[in-house]
């Protein structure tokens, strides 16, 4: 299926490529979480009409990202968990756990 990407996608496309996926990938995940338009005359009029506000919303996302980032840059967080004495743990440490360690 051949669709117009919305936004930067990895190992994919830039904004504005149309490019060529699998329909279940489309489907599934472009196309409703509104990453992507299906390839058609009416939709690349629609993108081309929209394209400086979808960049321009694209850039402000970029820039509160790089924001994050920089308050996140530097800091240090230590976590306790049970470990085997060669150091691999038992289980895993997810993003709930560093949520969790980081509020405390």
């Amino acid at each position: 299926m051949e669709i117009i990407l919305l936004e930067r996608i990895e190992k994919l496309g830039a904004i504005g490529d149309v490019v060529t996926v699998k329909d279940g990938y489309a489907r599934n995940f472009l196309l409703p979480n509104k990453k992507a338009l299906r390839s058609n005359a009416a939709n690349r009029k629609v993108f081309e009409a929209r394209r400086e506000h979808i960049l321009k919303d694209n850039e402000e996302r970029r820039t509160h990202a790089q924001a994050d980032a920089a308050g996140v840059e530097g800091k240090m967080v230590s976590l306790i968990r049970a470990a085997s004495n060669s150091g691999q743990l038992y289980g895993s440490v997810s993003v709930r756990d560093i949520r969790s360690e980081s509020v405390v």
